[in-house]
C-alpha cells in the first residue's frame, strides 16, 4: 500500500474547498438579502464554519462580499474573445455572445443577483468593480456591432446595458420573461444599436 506524502497539497485543497464553500454560502445569502441585513454569524453558519474561520479566510464580512461581487464582475472577461462579428451578421454574433452570457448568468444566478443588488451601493470599491465589468461589456458589444469606439457609441452601449440589467431581472427575479425572451430582446437591441 502506497501512502501519499503530500500533506501540504491536501491541506491546501481542503482550505480552498472551505473557502469556496464560504463564497457559495455568501452568494446565496447576499442574493436574497442586502449586505447590511446579513450578519457574519449567519454567513459562517450557512457555510458550516465559524466566524473565526471566515475571518481567517477573508478578514471580515466586507471582504467576503467583495469577493462575491468580483466573481460576477469578472464574467464578461471570461466569455470567449472569438465571439466577434467577423463576416457574420450582427444578429448572429450577438446571439452567440448573449447565449453564452445568459448561460453564465444562469449558472451563477446568486452572484448575478448579489451584483445587481450592489448597484445601489455608494461604496467606491464596489462602483469600481461594476465600472470594470461594464467596460468589458462595452468592448464586447463594440466588437459585435463593429461600431466605432467613440464616446457616443460607448454612451449608447451604456444605455443598452441598463436594458440588459432590467430584462435579466425580469427573467431571474420576476419570471415575467423567459431566458429565450431575454435573448431575443438583447439580440434585437444590438441590431438596433448597430443601425
Amino acid at each position: 500500500m502506497t501512502v501519499n506524502h503530500a500533506p501540504d497539497r491536501r491541506v491546501r485543497l481542503e482550505a480552498d474547498d472551505r473557502r469556496e464553500r464560504m463564497i457559495e454560502a455568501a452568494q446565496s445569502l447576499f442574493a436574497d438579502r442586502s449586505y447590511d441585513s446579513v450578519s457574519t454569524e449567519e454567513l459562517a453558519r450557512a457555510a458550516g464554519t465559524t466566524r473565526t474561520n471566515l475571518n481567517y479566510h477573508f478578514g471580515n464580512k466586507r471582504n467576503l462580499y467583495l469577493e462575491v461581487l468580483r466573481r460576477f464582475s469578472a464574467l464578461p472577461s471570461n466569455l470567449p474573445r472569438s465571439v466577434t462579428r467577423g463576416d457574420a451578421p450582427v444578429a448572429d454574433a450577438a446571439r452567440a455572445l448573449f447565449t453564452r452570457w445568459l448561460n453564465l448568468v444562469e449558472e451563477n444566478r446568486a452572484t448575478f443577483t448579489a451584483l445587481m443588488r450592489a448597484q445601489r451601493s455608494a461604496d467606491d470599491e464596489i462602483a469600481a468593480l461594476l465600472r470594470g465589468s461594464l467596460a468589458s461589456w462595452e468592448d464586447r458589444i463594440l466588437a459585435v456591432t463593429a461600431m466605432p469606439a467613440s464616446e457616443a457609441s460607448r454612451a449608447r452601449i451604456r444605455a443598452f446595458q441598463g436594458m440588459i440589467s432590467a430584462a435579466t431581472s425580469e427573467w431571474l427575479d420576476h419570471d415575467t420573461l423567459s431566458k429565450d425572451d431575454v435573448l431575443e430582446l438583447l439580440v434585437r437591441g444590438v441590431v438596433a444599436l448597430s443601425d
